[in-house]
């Protein structure tokens, strides 16, 4: 198969990393032995940019696996991502490929892929990525009704069939009144990237002046749905019972303003003497935070996946996650780490818990990397390209995939 796919870039004004697990997507297919282009408009996200190619001839021709793989890029506004030419120079590929696929809604690349698959007249999927969550449809409320009424609602149901990555999300997606026919398919992960952390205390001599204390680790984008409030009011609770405990928040506000609200809050709460913020790290520096951590915490309000959660197992780190997370209940059934409600006496408790437990934590960060290795890419390709070959064959999609909704 050929297949074309369309993202929005990693954006500086929100935070800076994208939608991290699309590059990873779109090449388990192509490992599958399909020909895959993915099309970014904007910046590759960090650390994939080895993978970029100058142009859809030559992504065509990158092995990958059994089949090929590369990403193109097309310098873009960065509101929307407005890249038209996108629109001349795929026309060749739209009308060659058997499949598009879009990954998210709000972005001018989904608009191009979904204009060109009609013009075309070719099957296509989306694949969400949690937009269509309250918690995401709050943002930004006024101009989202307005895409809504002129086109989104339309590449929503006009699309061959949705991916979720989670069946909560579906779920929630549902009742919006969408009708596609629609899949789950986990995404996949790839433990063996943290499998060996750099050596314990580099990222404490670099940010913490070398303390040996507990360390509180979260790691993701500074964005009004992680809970960051409900995090700092927690710690504030953990310094009152463990004094020499401390906190590093790392990543980068979406959007930038959001940073100094943390700061803040901080502030108010009286733990900015205890609490470091490096900003977003990559490659070694981000398993450097890993190595160093005691416990990963993660009080988001919604999380169709969650990579920096999965991230933070395959480093053997025991986690705090809330319980409104899609995978909160694999956390809970592997014993990965402690699952509550999004409650800062809650998060604390289970902070200093096993905080004060090592054999507890060892123990958990165990279980967490079982569950990091239950997820595969190749677990991941083979259920996509499933679910395409019955799309563009008119049957049924895979019963395994589809469930219930």
């Amino acid at each position: 198969m050929k297949v074309l796919s369309f993202v929005e870039g990693a954006n500086p004004r929100k935070g800076g990393l994208g939608l991290v697990g699309v590059p990873m997507i779109a090449k388990s297919l192509a490992d599958r032995g399909h020909q895959e282009v993915l099309v970014i408009g904007g910046r590759v996200n960090p650390g994939r940019e080895s993978l970029v190619q100058p142009d859809a001839d030559t992504a065509m021709q990158q092995k990958s696996g059994a089949g090929s793989f590369g990403i193109v890029t097309f310098a873009a506004w960065e509101r929307w991502a407005f890249a038209p030419a996108i629109l001349w120079r795929l026309c060749r590929y739209a009308r060659d490929a058997d499949f598009i696929t879009l990954h998210s809604l709000y972005s001018f690349p989904v608009l191009a892929g979904y204009l060109l698959a009609r013009l075309y007249r070719k099957p296509y999927g989306l694949w969400p990525h949690g937009v269509l969550l309250p918690v995401q449809r709050r943002i930004s409320i006024g101009k989202k009704r307005i895409y809504d009424w002129l086109v989104a609602r339309r590449i929503l149901s006009q699309a061959s069939a949705l991916f979720f990555a989670a069946l909560g999300e579906r779920e929630e997606a549902y009742k919006l009144g969408l009708t596609p026919p629609s899949v789950v398919i986990p995404h996949g992960f790839d433990a063996c990237e943290f499998e060996r952390l750099p050596p314990r205390g580099q990222f404490r001599a670099k940010y913490l002046d070398g303390q040996q204390g507990p360390l509180v680790l979260y790691l993701s984008r500074l964005n009004a749905k992680k809970g960051l409030d409900l995090l700092v009011k927690a710690f504030a609770l953990v310094i009152n019972r463990m004094p020499n405990a401390r906190m590093a928040i790392v990543g980068s506000g979406d959007p930038p303003s959001f940073e100094s609200e943390v700061k803040n809050w901080l502030h108010q709460y009286g733990v900015e003497h205890c609490t470091v913020m490096p900003g977003l790290l990559i490659g070694q520096e981000r398993l450097q935070a890993f190595a160093d951590a005691d416990v990963f915490v993660f009080p988001s309000e919604a999380e169709n996946f969650g990579f920096a959660m999965f991230e933070a197992m395959a480093s053997r780190v025991p986690v705090v996650v809330s319980d409104t997370l899609d995978y909160a209940a694999e956390v809970q059934r592997y014993e990965a780490g402690l699952v509550v409600r999004r409650d800062s006496q809650e998060f604390a408790t289970a902070i200093v818990k096993l905080l004060g437990d090592a054999d507890l934590g060892q123990r958990m960060g165990r279980n967490g990397l079982q569950l990091a290795r239950a997820y595969s890419w190749e677990t991941c390709g083979e259920k996509i390209e499933r679910a395409i070959q019955c799309i563009l064959q008119g049957i049924p999609l895979p019963e395994e995939l589809t469930l219930e909704k």
